[in-house]
């Protein structure tokens, strides 16, 4: 028997706004692409799975310039270019 998905505990990506209203965009983000495996903490969204960070990567609309990703499990920030 198998789990179809899986919630870690630890989020495995933390997404960081260093300006603007972060939270509203955040939540705004997670609304519109049905994310359900993140959460929001002032400027900061915890992701925890994987599917929802490519997600992030793929639909974010508000510029890369002042997001900072911290993937927790190999302990480094993730670069766009």
């Amino acid at each position: 028997m198998s789990l179809t998905t899986f919630r870690a505990v630890e989020p495995l990506y933390v997404i960081i706004m260093r300006h603007g209203p972060a939270e509203q965009h955040f939540r705004a983000w997670i609304k519109q692409n049905r994310i359900e495996h993140a959460v929001v903490n002032g400027n900061r969204m915890m992701l925890h799975a994987q599917p929802a960070f490519e997600c992030f990567r793929v639909t974010w609309t508000h510029g890369f310039g002042d997001i900072a990703v911290w993937d927790t499990w190999h302990r480094r920030h993730v670069y766009f270019d």
